[in-house]
């Protein structure tokens, strides 16, 4: 799959094309993506997907974002959850969706994870957010009441997209991945070195995930020239 870039760390509309710039090809280019998800899941339906990167500031919490914001487009009943617990991002580009409690706050028992759980501006699109970063999130995603969460939310929603950490920083990632349906790793374009590409693929398949494919970000090429690349 290829993507252009949605780096930008600014707060605003421009970075969710797919809400507000529907007709543009940077949003087809989002449901482009969807679309191979779903072919690639002919056999067994990807209904969470992890997106990761090799290295932070790869772009991969907007795409998270946007690919959220594609399959709620199609009336289906979609979650993002933010698991970077080391730097969450998703209230910055939900703004609406800010919690001091989230994911967080329910694993403390503040609130009940009905509560945790935001809904967004978008039609059918639900936010779940850190709240306050944990001070040991290796400890919390190894944890058995997480998977828990996840079951349970895996349960309710039709769709599910995960925004977790880059995979050389922390093993955050390969622990997730353990769980989930299928993974998309993201490449930044003249950023991402070849040997870490691959390396954060390896960790990924010692995780036993299955890779869905990967997207390339920040390219020079026309928005016509997006491919599907399946690892």
């Amino acid at each position: 799959m290829r993507s252009k870039q949605f780096r930008d760390k600014s707060s605003g509309k421009n970075k969710l094309v797919v809400k507000y710039e529907p007709q543009s090809a940077y949003a087809e280019s989002f449901r482009y993506i969807r679309a191979n998800i779903d072919f690639a899941g002919i056999d067994e339906e990807y209904r969470s997907v992890m997106v990761t990167s090799p290295d932070p500031d790869s772009g991969k919490s907007l795409i998270s974002a946007n690919l959220a914001i594609s399959y709620a487009a199609l009336n289906v009943k979609t979650l993002l959850i933010d698991l970077d617990l080391r730097k969450p991002t998703s209230h910055k580009i939900f703004p609406e969706c800010y919690s001091s409690y989230g994911l967080m706050g329910y694993l403390k028992g503040v609130v009940k994870l009905e509560e945790a759980v935001v809904p967004s501006e978008v039609p059918n699109l639900s936010v779940l957010p850190v709240g306050i970063a944990p001070a040991d999130p290796a400890a919390i995603l190894s944890s058995e009441k997480i998977r828990q969460v996840y079951q349970e939310l895996y349960e309710e929603f039709d769709r599910i997209i995960i925004d977790t950490p880059p995979v050389m920083a922390v093993a955050d990632a390969q622990t997730i991945a353990s769980w989930v349906d299928g993974t998309i790793l993201i490449v930044r374009n003249n950023y991402t070195k070849q040997e870490n590409a691959k390396k954060a693929l390896q960790q990924l398949d010692k995780s036993g995930t299955k890779m869905i494919g990967t997207i390339f970000n920040n390219t020079n090429m026309k928005m016509s020239d997006y491919y599907y690349g399946n690892n």
